[in-house]
């Protein structure tokens, strides 16, 4: 979800859908790194080419390196911290010093800072006596060492390097990593480690979200009450962004600024509430969701204040591109204010989507005149903005990424890399910019068929959008529309007045239960443990002589060779309603990873999900290593939660948790939730995947498959530990109400793993159980405190199979 989207992020669940062609632009290229090879090698991103060779370089103190030709500041800063990291990963002291055993070879020195048409691209040969890195530009420079630092590994007491020949450069020019700081506040600290962990996956872009509802996070010095007003103190100093810039310059990595126009504008109008379309005044937003304060797009001081606010922006980010927002925009204030209305009518504007355009027109003027690209969410598409100058950064589906780039506009894709949506590295993996998923093909029946003009309602949202039904019976089938986008439904069902069916999203599946009453319906949208208020009024069908006539449906045409180059890459997105400055980096990481190889890697390499988690658990371990503070939360919210004799239970508990998909989260808050409310829960402490419970999921399947007696012994370890968790834990959960929550999770594991022992082991067989298995696997299934036990696809697996090993 591009926020948390409590509304809008239901409407857009829905990816395009009918009459629609569903296919790749590309077809993968035959894989340039065998399966042999890639099985003995951990790194993330697959470099482009890979080949090994017999024998490995060893690593030892008298190390050093030579560069050939070219020297440059960057490069020698770049070896400085890779001879530190070294240092980590042999636990030797390897000083930088001269040396033949490393030899560079640079071609050109970049710009100050980095730009989207840097030639990344790298060669690395290492033999038994020598490891040579060539690059054309100083960045490639940068991705080789990071290679090096991946490759290296312990063997007999030794740290080596394995002999090999790597080419590689990126898929895509664009793999960036957006970063919210508007909704809780991320200090400068928090944005510098992530920023060392994308150089280490070669994420090229940080997309820095500096204003919305909740906060504006930048000095002004034009406009001091920007900061002063809209921030609660909490702000980067124009000093603090001069150097974040550079220290992401000096790892390769772009900074394109945010500021959300002409909508979540509050906090620009807490101090300037004259630039807004309601009289005011404004104050901080708390709450989550979409609100209605706006700019004035009809009020000459808006483009005045804008010209100054950006030209005064643009001399801290240096970079071609500049983020405009554009989203969600709430219409509530252009709608009543009368002057907004009468300038629509005299300069025959129709709508509020054509007054948005009219703004951003006029402001993409704005930011070409500070030699500025404008870019901004996929809302803003529209024919009156020069497609050639405007970058669409689609957050909804592919569909508005394609439509952009056959338009002539550059694009990249954020939709399915939303990693606060709680979804697995396995879906984000699954997700690429070239190819259109989940093909749906039904056919249109013109004789048989209604229409239902809905609205989904919460709270005092609300959101149009139809319903279309074909056929009857058993061949019931539709599609559902919002936000122009639409997808189908191939079954439903029909009975005693009410219509049910599914939809697959990237949010897990949401059912609709509508109660048709004549030619009006109300019911619900329900997603996980999270509903809606849905009603509808039929508008059209074969038996609605005045009705509406039936739509024709869009059918996305395949890429051209021009329109495909038109895709840059994409985003990862970290939104941070319910993310803060010590939970923020474990909510990224590592599943960016899955993203960042994604966005670099060959096509053809990235379809393996098994060798993905291998990989990215030791990805996982070396984050560590390097310094990135992404396990740490769970430690410090346990212990800042419980007496110390129950710290090593309680976090054998939490990683075997995982934080339940966004919309189930929210369900466990019992009033609205705000960005005041404390995130130190056991929901906070949990991962958003659990790399224990997939190792133990795995080892099962294995075990099953197999009936290896070291994955038995494996097994039978676990479950000897959890059979006990319950009991060491009962008095903590009794004693401490805050960690309660989730003691249903303690006492499932509890039961479920001394079930699974007394099946594979006869010794452990205990009478004093009486719920069935099934109830029990039933009851593990329901989510506690935002949290849902991971282990548990490994515990039925064990239960469920008649012959176990």
């Amino acid at each position: 979800m591009k926020r948390l989207k409590v509304v809008l992020g239901v409407f857009v669940f829905i990816g395009v859908g009918l009459g629609v062609a569903w296919f790749g632009f590309l077809k993968p290229k035959p894989k340039s790194v065998s399966d042999i090879d890639r099985a003995q090698i951990t790194l993330m991103p697959l470099p482009a080419e890979l080949k090994l060779h017999s024998n490995a370089f060893i690593l030892d103190s008298d190390f050093g390196y030579q560069i050939e030709g070219l020297t440059t500041p960057k490069v020698e800063r770049a070896l400085q911290r890779f001879f530190g990291h070294i240092s980590q990963a042999t636990a030797k002291t390897i000083q930088p010093k001269l040396g033949k055993h490393l030899q560079i070879s640079v071609e050109n020195e970049t710009a100050a800072y980095p730009t989207i048409l840097e030639d990344e691209s790298y060669t690395l040969s290492i033999t038994k006596r020598r490891i040579r890195l060539h690059a054309p530009t100083e960045t490639g420079v940068l991705h080789g060492l990071e290679t090096l630092l991946q490759l290296i590994r312990n063997e007999n007491g030794q740290s080596v390097i394995p002999a090999l020949k790597i080419q590689d450069q990126p898929r895509f020019a664009w793999r960036g990593l957006m970063i919210d700081v508007s909704r809780h506040w991320i200090p400068k600290q928090v944005i510098l480690r992530n920023l060392d962990a994308m150089a280490q996956l070669k994420m090229n872009v940080l997309h820095w979200h500096l204003s919305d509802y909740q906060g504006f996070r930048v000095e002004s010095i034009k406009f001091p009450k920007l900061h002063k007003m809209g921030s609660n103190g909490n702000f980067y100093t124009q000093e603090d962004i001069r150097e974040v810039v550079q220290y992401a310059a000096d790892r390769g990595i772009r900074v394109v600024p945010e500021f959300d126009v002409p909508g979540h504008a509050t906090s620009i109008l807490a101090g300037y509430p004259d630039l807004g379309s309601a009289p005011g005044p404004y104050s901080m937003e708390t709450r989550i969701g979409i609100h209605t304060p706006v700019l004035n797009p009809t009020d000459p001081k808006v483009y005045y204040f804008l010209d100054q606010f950006i030209g005064e922006m643009t001399t801290l980010f240096p970079d071609t591109y500049f983020h405009i927002g554009g989203d969600e925009v709430n219409d509530f204030d252009w709608k009543n204010n009368s002057n907004i209305q009468a300038f629509m009518q005299d300069n025959h504007i129709n709508d509020s989507h054509e007054l948005q355009a009219y703004f951003n027109t006029r402001l993409q003027k704005i930011v070409a005149k500070y030699g500025k690209i404008m870019m901004g969410w996929d809302e803003i598409m529209h024919p009156d903005l020069q497609q050639d100058k405007v970058l669409i950064h689609s957050w909804r589906n592919h569909k508005s990424l394609w439509e952009a780039a056959q338009n002539g506009n550059q694009a990249l894709l954020s939709s399915g890399y939303y990693l606060d949506h709680k979804q697995s590295a396995a879906f984000h993996y699954d997700v690429d910019p070239m190819i259109i998923p989940n093909a749906v093909n039904i056919s249109i029946d013109p004789n048989l068929w209604e229409s239902w003009k809905l609205q989904i309602k919460m709270d005092e949202n609300v959101n149009d959008g139809n319903l279309y039904v074909f056929g009857e019976e058993k061949n019931l089938r539709g599609v559902v529309d919002f936000m122009n986008t639409a997808t189908a439904f191939e079954t439903a069902t029909f009975k005693e007045g009410v219509l049910e069916f599914d939809i697959e999203s990237r949010f897990g599946t949401i059912r609709f239960e509508l109660q048709k009453a004549g030619n009006t319906m109300e019911g619900a949208l329900k997603l996980g443990l999270f509903q809606l208020d849905v009603n509808g009024k039929k508008n059209g069908g074969n038996t609605m002589a005045d009705g509406e006539p039936l739509p024709v449906f869009d059918k996305i045409e395949p890429l051209t060779e021009t329109a495909a180059a038109n895709i840059l890459g994409g985003e990862a997105c970290m939104w941070t309603e319910m993310a803060d400055s010590l939970t923020i980096t474990s909510r990224i990481w590592p599943r960016a990873a899955a993203i960042a190889e994604k966005l670099w890697s060959p096509q053809a390499l990235t379809d393996d999900t098994n060798d993905l988690y291998r990989r990215l658990m030791a990805i996982d371990t070396l984050l560590t290593r390097r310094g990135l503070s992404h396990l740490k939360s769970t430690s410090i919210l346990i212990q800042n939660s419980v007496n110390p004799e129950y710290y090593e239970p309680l976090e054998s508990l939490v990683e075997l948790l995982q934080e339940d998909v966004l919309f189930n989260r929210l369900s466990i808050y019992e009033k609205e939730y705000n960005t005041e409310i404390p995130l130190n829960r056991m929901v906070d402490a949990a991962r958003p995947e659990s790399y224990i419970a997939y190792r133990f999921n795995q080892l099962v399947k294995r075990w099953i498959a197999s009936g290896d007696e070291k994955d038995k012994k494996g097994i039978l370890l676990h479950l000897e530990q959890w059979r006990t968790l319950y009991k060491k834990l009962k008095p903590a959960f009794e004693n401490h109400p805050e960690i309660r929550e989730v003691a249903p999770h303690a006492r499932n594991l509890s039961e479920l793993a001394q079930r699974a022992l007394e099946k594979i082991d006869p010794n452990f067989l205990n009478a004093k159980s009486h719920s069935t298995v099934e109830k029990q696997l039933t009851d593990a299934q329901k989510a506690h405190g935002g949290t849902i036990l991971a282990v548990l696809p490994g515990l039925t697996q064990l239960l469920q199979t008649d012959n176990t090993p």
